[in-house]
């Protein structure tokens, strides 16, 4: 009857619809039909967006005019150079001077809190834990600081030289390394120049060679960070007074280098930070700028330029605090805005 009537329905007369219908009905109303009440196992909960998961899914708009820096403290150093600045937390920081057998734990005054005897250090790294780190270049290998002052060997490199180091996103390091055989901006055959993702247990990682196998990532990997995306950043010095800037995807490929803002002027980067929006930081001695850059190395703008700043050489975060190191043995501290 139903098929009956959708074949039908434009001939069909308003009485012949009318009669099909009565029949329809009464056809119905025979059948035995015994329908129960069903109660489904389904039942919907209202659920929650909170803002940082909506920046997750989609994403956000960010100015970077908006990021910027105020000063806070500042002091001085009156006899050597910085050779090594990190933040132990936003109050305080580790600083060896070039030459000296201590490093320092100063605040943000210049005050010298506590002395360790160490003095090989090239760099030194602060982990999510408290756990302290020191590339051990003497030794060739990585030391640790404990919290009672001790130090002591944890892993060793030799025989290769150990440059900068830090924390990776994993909870292990990252090292860059190099040959002591060769000139520091000399590549020979026999060269080696590389990153090495570490934990107490082993090695998990080598970065030496793009994915050819052939082509060198580096001439001389000095300073080296994870971004929060897992990408490396690494401060690739090239000869005396040029460098660049590597980023590197967690399985070694190249994604971009940063040469500078302009072509026609020298580039020497001296250190790299990230942000927590994956920003990239770092100095330009030369030039005495301190570069902005997006996670994928796109120049933003100048975070500081000439008029705000001299040679600056190091960097060091710890969470919105920004420590300056620069060749006039002076400290900056900064309120970091994002």
């Amino acid at each position: 009857m139903v098929k009956f009537m959708e074949e039908n329905s434009s001939t069909m007369s308003d009485y012949g619809f009318m009669d099909s219908h009565r029949e329809l009905t009464k056809m119905l109303s025979d059948q035995d039909v015994d329908i129960k009440d069903c109660k489904h196992s389904v039942r919907y909960v209202k659920g929650e967006i909170s803002d940082e998961v909506l920046v997750k899914m989609i994403g956000k708009t960010l100015d970077f005019d908006d990021i910027s820096l105020t000063e806070t403290n500042s002091f001085k150093f009156e006899d050597k150079h910085i050779g090594v600045l990190r933040a132990l937390c936003e109050d305080q920081c580790y600083i060896q001077q070039l030459g000296s057998d201590n490093i320092e734990q100063v605040n943000k005054q210049g005050e010298i809190k506590q002395k360790y005897n160490i003095k090989a250090a090239n760099d030194i790294c602060v982990t999510d834990t408290g756990d302290v780190y020191f590339t051990d270049y003497y030794n060739n290998s990585i030391g640790r600081l404990s919290p009672s002052g001790s130090v002591s060997t944890v892993i060793s490199t030799d025989p290769l030289e150990p440059v900068g180091i830090c924390q990776s996103v994993d909870g292990g390091l990252l090292v860059t390394l190099k040959d002591k055989e060769s000139a520091e901006c000399k590549l020979e055959p026999q060269s080696r120049r590389l990153v090495r993702h570490i934990t107490m247990t082993g090695v998990i990682h080598e970065y030496e060679y793009q994915e050819d196998g052939q082509t060198r990532l580096f001439t001389f990997p000095y300073r080296v960070t994870q971004n929060n995306n897992s990408d490396i950043c690494v401060v690739n010095i090239t000869d005396i007074l040029t460098g660049d800037l590597p980023i590197l995807s967690p399985s070694g490929r190249m994604k971009s280098v940063y040469r500078g803002q302009n072509p026609a002027e020298v580039f020497f980067p001296g250190d790299v930070v990230c942000d927590s929006l994956c920003n990239i930081l770092v100095t330009d001695e030369i030039n005495k700028q301190i570069h902005l850059l997006s996670p994928d190395g796109e120049f933003l703008k100048f975070l500081m330029t000439e008029n705000e700043v001299n040679h600056p050489i190091k960097l060091t975060f710890c969470k919105s605090t920004l420590w300056v190191g620069y060749v006039e043995q002076v400290v900056k501290v900064f309120q970091y805005r994002v």
